[in-house]
């Protein structure tokens, strides 16, 4: 109750300020002690906020708004026209700013023009600005584009005066171009391509210009662009705090304030998205002939980008949608929500500047390549037309959009499932599956970014209308376009009106026309695959589908297929004939079963039941042999019969990414990494955005040993997932196993802290109990552990053996006894309740019998534990064990074994870990620590 009175203040108290802003940016200038006595409770909260805001204002005040050479006050204290500096003549001046004096140059010894920047002559007491004044020259020194002005000198005289030596471009700024007269669209397209093209250079060397206008952008005459004036520059890494609007250079502006993205109008921090921002008000200005945000007076100006969007309704009628998109992305005022990349914009421009003015239907597109093909067949052999004819399509199915009320979201999910699902029935296709493309779902990328980021060849989009009440005979529209990637056309399109009874036809019908507009011949088995299963049950298939837009999230969380589950039921309840949804509610089972609660054996039969009778309604169905091949791995650790099972599905389904991850988690369990690769990899290309394929492929890399592989596909695995803790985790692993960093783990921590809560993280906590350990921050180490009160009554047998660990390594030894009972305590009765099962229990109650000095027990729970299962982490645990009996030469045979199993243990791990303290004197370990893994 609190927290949400808390979160209604908050709201309040935002409203309040809202309200005193917007007076005060309309000019009314309000008076703060008349608005205090309207909200008393808010007093200190307005009177710091509203400090802030005049402090802002008086900023805004200062500015003088400057734009190359139109307002600059050309009065110099200095000229240098008719003087020579070193080897050049100065000719005339031709620009003048608030970081210095450009002039045209003679340089008498190369026999060229040049263009040299004198720095401003205040500076010359000024140690910061000269070192600001040479750290453009070291910066524009690092950038080499041909839309970049270069440098080829800095001169440095001994009374302290600076001048810069560039290159002199020719021609007219793109301020005067748009003066002159209003651009063609292909005109402003190519110029801005340009710019782009520089500023993504610039970007790549981590330099932000931060003054992008038109005044600092040239045209020479054969219409070449280049980018002027990096005085403002800066590199990405900088941690400059103090404002970025203005320095000490009175009535100067640092960035102009037309251009300036809100972070800089507000005197934030910025980075490469600033730039972005300019670029999108010059595109604007270019194809309107205005700029975006204008005002009489610079206070006027920063306010409109702060408070207000460009007027979009003048941009030229023909603007293609595309750049229209393009703009309004560049323009977004939260830079999180800005286009992150330039290299967008050029792909876009490009593509639009290149855009075939005639497009061929698809089938007379392929009918002319095939032509071509066969005269290369005739001259190269048959070889050449089966080499390039069995490359599949690559296709997504991004998510179908609702066209009214959300509380058909997850029909309308599980019916685009249900789309791709069919789809990647055919051969011909290689489907991206759902984990991929939900994650496209309401999302700015333009279809090029989208098709690039998963290599696509076409992308299918659609839309469902819903007619309401819901009824059985109540009509559901469908419609459905087909884009292919390589001239950005709509290939294909149709819309179906059915009844919901007949919804369940569309799959197959989208099925059947892709097939046929893309050119690929069903064989028979395809086609009795794509075949309509005759649904019994209207409302059975509708929670099926609602079962599936669960289903197609990342299967490792618990809440999806509880949702799965939930709805998959529903189905099966409702028509007991319905194979599929018996398979996948076996799968999900299954995968609930990985839990390990209370409910996990329950949750195994169930899912050995309803593979069971999948099986039996569709002896043939791909999925009900991919539930049995899930329910004999991960419930019965059987990976032979698993594998069989897997191999009966994929053999109808090859490119089906769920088959082929599963038979890749196979052979590694079967110690076949190579194989495990191979499918796994083969599964990532399918689903590229699949933050857990990411992960497995990195875990396959990691017992391979391929830690630097291992590194990339975990960094995949978080850009795909930024809000989810495991990534981080295994990254953070990776670092200990690879090189034993602690440091580098701890910033992989310190950066998922930006995007996840890291102590409602499980594994992230623990992983920092860990590394506190490896540090051998015992102490902090105890303060990650749940001890509530003096008692330790209310500690599982886990907290109570790491809480004896740590006091064990603190040389506490009666305390660390205690806890050590506690563990005993809890375990006696569980081991014999389970003797011939759970070995985790044996090996952790021989570890409590060690701490206690009770060496023969402990030895004999190790073995007992070994001889039901000897895996990573029951050797760890004999280790552990001999350790602290003092068998030390036990002790080192696991860690052998340890090390023979990659990421269960590596050299750098054993340097750094206190639980191998007491071998590090012994010949045997010391060797260790010297061989190469």
């Amino acid at each position: 109750m609190a927290a949400e009175n808390k979160n209604n203040e908050a709201v309040v108290l935002d409203e309040v300020l809202t309200q005193f802003v917007n007076a005060y940016v309309q000019g009314e200038r309000p008076d703060l002690d008349d608005f205090i006595e309207r909200y008393p409770q808010y007093e200190a909260q307005i009177r710091r906020r509203v400090g802030g805001l005049r402090e802002i204002d008086a900023l805004f005040d200062s500015l003088v708004q400057s734009e190359g050479n139109d307002s600059v006050d050309h009065s110099v204290d200095h000229n240098l026209v008719g003087q020579k500096i070193g080897g050049f003549e100065i000719v005339e001046m031709i620009g003048r700013g608030g970081m210095g004096v450009v002039y045209l140059a003679r340089d008498t010894r190369l026999k060229r023009s040049v263009a040299i920047k004198s720095m401003p002559p205040q500076w010359k007491k000024d140690a910061a600005a000269r070192i600001r004044f040479r750290r453009e020259a070291e910066l524009l020194a690092s950038l080499n584009h041909p839309n970049i002005a270069v440098i080829h000198d800095i001169i440095e005289q001994e009374d302290h005066s600076g001048y810069l030596v560039l290159e002199y471009v020719p021609g007219e700024t793109l301020s005067e171009r748009i003066k002159r007269e209003t651009l063609t669209m292909d005109e402003a397209l190519s110029i801005g391509r340009q710019i782009a093209e520089a500023i993504s250079a610039a970007h790549k060397k981590g330099v932000v210009h931060r003054d992008l206008k038109p005044g600092n952008i040239k045209i020479t005459p054969d219409g070449q662009v280049k980018v002027l004036d990096f005085g403002l520059a800066k590199p990405f890494a900088r941690k400059d705090k103090k404002s970025e609007i203005i320095e000490t250079l009175p009535g100067r502006v640092i960035g102009t304030p037309a251009y300036m993205s809100p972070q800089q109008a507000r005197g934030k921090e910025t980075d490469h998205r600033t730039d972005i921002w300019s670029f999108g008000c010059m595109m604007y200005q270019m194809l309107t002939g205005q700029l975006p945000f204008e005002g009489e007076t610079a206070t006027d100006t920063l306010a409109r980008i702060i408070e207000r969007e460009p007027d979009w309704q003048a941009l030229p009628k023909k603007t293609p949608e595309n750049v229209r998109t393009l703009l309004r992305r560049c323009l977004e005022k939260d830079s999180d929500r800005r286009l992150g990349d330039i290299d967008d914009a050029i792909i876009e421009m490009t593509e639009t500047l290149g855009m075939p003015k005639v497009t061929l239907p698809v089938r007379l597109r392929r009918k002319v390549v095939t032509i071509g093909l066969t005269v290369i067949v005739v001259l190269s052999g048959v070889a050449v037309w089966f080499a390039l004819g069995k490359k599949d399509i690559r296709l997504v199915v991004l998510p179908f959009e609702t066209m009214e009320s959300i509380q058909n979201e997850d029909v309308t999910a599980g019916i685009t499932s249900e789309i791709t699902d069919h789809l990647a029935k055919i051969h011909g296709l290689c489907v991206i599956s759902h984990r991929s493309a939900r994650q496209y779902k309401h999302t700015n990328k333009t279809t090029r970014k989208i098709a690039d980021e998963l290599r696509v060849d076409y992308i299918l989009e659609g839309t469902v209308q819903y007619e309401y009440p819901l009824s059985e005979n109540s009509l559901v529209n469908i419609t459905c376009r087909l884009i292919n990637i390589s001239d950005n056309a709509q290939v294909w399109s149709d819309t179906y009106d059915r009844t919901r009874k007949e919804v369940s036809k569309i799959p197959f019908d989208v099925a059947k026309e892709i097939a046929q507009v893309t050119d690929i011949t069903l064989s028979p088995e395809e086609q009795r695959a794509l075949a309509y299963m005759r649904i019994y049950n209207t409302e059975a298939y509708f929670c099926y589908v609602r079962g599936n837009s669960y289903f197609s999230r990342p299967l490792h969380n618990k809440e999806n297929m509880n949702g799965a589950i939930k709805w998959f039921e529903e189905a099966t309840n409702l028509d007991d004939t319905f194979a599929l949804a018996f398979a996948k509610l076996s799968v999900a089972y299954s995968v609930m079963f990985l839990s390990r609660d209370e409910l996990s054996e329950e949750r195994l039969k169930r899912a050995w039941e309803a593979s069971e009778k999948a099986l039996e309604l569709d002896p043939q169905l791909p999925e009900a042999h991919w539930a049995r091949g899930v329910y004999y791995s991960w419930g019965r650790s059987d990976y032979v019969r698993a594998l069989d099972e897997l191999t009966i599905a994929r053999k109808s389904q090859p490119n089906n990414s769920d088959f082929l991850a599963h038979i890749g988690y196979l052979h590694r369990r079967q110690g076949q990494n190579e194989q495990a690769l191979t499918h796994l990899k083969r599964a990532f290309e399918i689903n590229p955005r699949d933050s857990c394929l990411a992960m497995e492929v990195g875990n396959t890399l990691i017992a391979m040993r391929k830690y630097h592989e291992a590194e990339s596909h975990y960094e995949q695995a978080i850009l795909s997932a930024p809000d989810e803790d495991h990534p981080y985790y295994l990254k953070a692993r990776l670092y200990l196993v690879w090189k034993g960093s602690t440091q580098e783990a701890r910033d992989v921590l310190e950066r998922a802290s930006k995007y996840i809560n890291l102590a409602k993280a499980p594994r992230i906590v623990d992983l920092g109990f860990g590394l506190d350990v490896l540090d051998r921050k015992f102490e902090d180490a105890l303060a990650c552990l749940p001890l509530e009160s003096p008692s330790i009554d209310e500690l599982s047998f886990f907290d109570a053996l790491l809480y004896a660990q740590i006091y064990r390594y603190k040389d506490e030894i009666e305390l660390a006894k205690s806890y050590y009972d506690k563990a005993r305590i809890i375990l006696e009765p569980k081991v014999k309740e389970h003797p011939n099962n759970l070995p985790g229990l044996h090996m952790s109650l021989g570890i409590a019998y060690a701490g206690l000095g009770r060496k023969k027990d402990a030895i004999q729970r190790g073995k007992t534990g070994l001889e039901l299962l000897r895996n990573r982490n029951s050797a760890r645990d004999m280790a552990h064990i001999y350790i602290m009996v003092e068998e030390f030469d036990s002790a080192i045979n696991e860690i052998e074994y340890l090390l023979s199993v990659p990421e269960a243990l590596s050299i750098p791990l054993l340097k750094i870990d206190p639980l191998w303290d007491p071998l590090r004197d012994h010949p045997r370990f010391q060797k260790l620590l010297e061989s190469e893994q």
